[in-house]
């Protein structure tokens, strides 16, 4: 009797429907209501009419069939949100909005199609984990409090075209994962507009623009990506830089940020070929020394907890070896030749030469020692010569 009466309101897009798992492949359309979960099983498939609203008060809709849906809505109030459990490229949202849920999508492994996804006031607004191929496009992250998207577990998806736009903490988070693409998105508003952490983290992040966040993008723990082609514009601090984050810095333009890059803890990038203009700082040093990572830095990243995950949630983490993390070489320096400093840096440096003292950038010669737990330690400088007389980005990116 209960499953009649269920399959009813089911039919009718009307009250409560409780917990069941469909047999046949089903059509919903119209307004529904959910108390429990729905769980879609392996040669299934579950198609959303344009239109429809799908109301969860609790439980979650589970994908391991196929899920098709355009035009949908799907909201709730603290409900788990979707779960894809290894759908193929035959599961395509599209034009779909999830919120109010716990995670709004979460991808486990698999292929499906995100196309122009909104996921809004979620805690998670997307989470792709389980080595996940899953393509992310022209997508709206906006709102979720924790993060807008999570990239995780050495998952491979594409991620182009989407916003990120006021999450809560992240707009974007690539955790031990290398996304295959990660091009053509928008970061506005956030505290943390891209976030790129720990060792195996090695995307490469091209051609997005990031304006008016707190921190446009920060790479974290022994990440090394590839940051090429991208608009930093108007944030607080453009690039963050900590914790041995080792990334090539190439080809990106630099403009009326507070700070462009900002470099702690024994993090050696390569930085070249890239146009600052407008900033107030171009570079800024905070402790970080070589002599500091001689010293102290394979003790400070052994007394680390390698089990708590990007949001200190456990999540056992891979262990890296020191060999892994240790810098190629420490002579004191920072890597910044080839850059283009904009018309009055360049000015400054000529008046100045190789070995002027710009200030643009604060390094040693500024600070020459900082002090941490009560030691004094040698803040290293940074080698700006040769620098480029024209710039290198194109006026399309500007």
């Amino acid at each position: 009797m209960k499953t009649l009466i269920a399959l009813l309101l089911l039919l009718l897009g009307v009250g409560p429907v409780y917990a069941q798992t469909l047999t046949r492949d089903t059509r919903w359309s119209g307004e529904l209501r959910f108390a429990e979960s729905v769980t879609v099983p392996a040669g299934v498939t579950l198609e959303v009419a344009p239109g429809t609203q799908v109301r969860f008060t609790a439980g979650r809709l589970e994908v391991a069939g196929r899920l098709v849906a355009e035009k949908a809505q799907f909201t709730g109030e603290n409900w788990d949100g979707l779960t894809l459990k290894g759908c193929d490229a035959q599961t395509r949202l599209t034009e779909v909005s999830v919120r109010g849920a716990k995670t709004g999508i979460l991808v486990q492994g698999g292929s499906p199609i995100l196309d122009r996804v909104t996921a809004r006031d979620n805690e998670v607004g997307v989470e792709l984990r389980g080595k996940s191929a899953a393509t992310v496009r022209d997508g709206v992250f906006r709102g979720n409090r924790k993060v807008g998207l999570f990239v995780k577990d050495d998952s491979v998806a594409r991620v182009t075209g989407c916003r990120f736009e006021a999450n809560g903490k992240y707009g974007a988070y690539i955790y031990r994962a290398r996304p295959a693409a990660f091009s053509a998105n928008r970061f506005n508003d956030n505290p943390i507009g891209l976030m790129v952490a720990y060792f195996g983290s090695d995307p490469r992040v091209e051609g997005n623009r990031f304006e008016n966040n707190e921190t446009a993008i920060e790479v974290d723990r022994a990440a090394q990506p590839e940051l090429h082609g991208n608009l930093l514009q108007g944030n607080r601090v453009a690039l963050f830089l900590q914790r041995r984050a080792d990334p090539l810095v190439t080809g990106n333009r630099f403009t009326d940020n507070q700070v462009a890059i900002k470099l702690a803890y024994s993090s050696y990038p390569r930085i070249t070929g890239n146009d600052f203009a407008g900033n107030r700082l171009a570079l800024q040093l905070e402790f970080q020394s070589s002599t500091w990572e001689r010293e102290q830095g394979a003790a400070a990243r052994a007394g680390e907890v390698a089990a708590v995950g990007a949001f200190g949630s456990g999540q056992g983490a891979k262990n890296v070896t020191e060999d892994e993390r240790r810098p190629a070489t420490l002579d004191g320096t920072i890597d910044a030749r080839g850059n283009w400093w904009g018309e009055a840096g360049n000015l400054e440096l000529a008046r100045g030469g190789e070995r002027g003292n710009p200030t643009f950038i604060h390094d040693g010669r500024d600070q020459p020692t900082f002090v941490e737990k009560g030691q004094n330690y040698p803040l290293d400088t940074v080698v700006f010569a040769p620098w480029s007389a024209t710039p290198h980005v194109k006026a399309s990116l500007k």
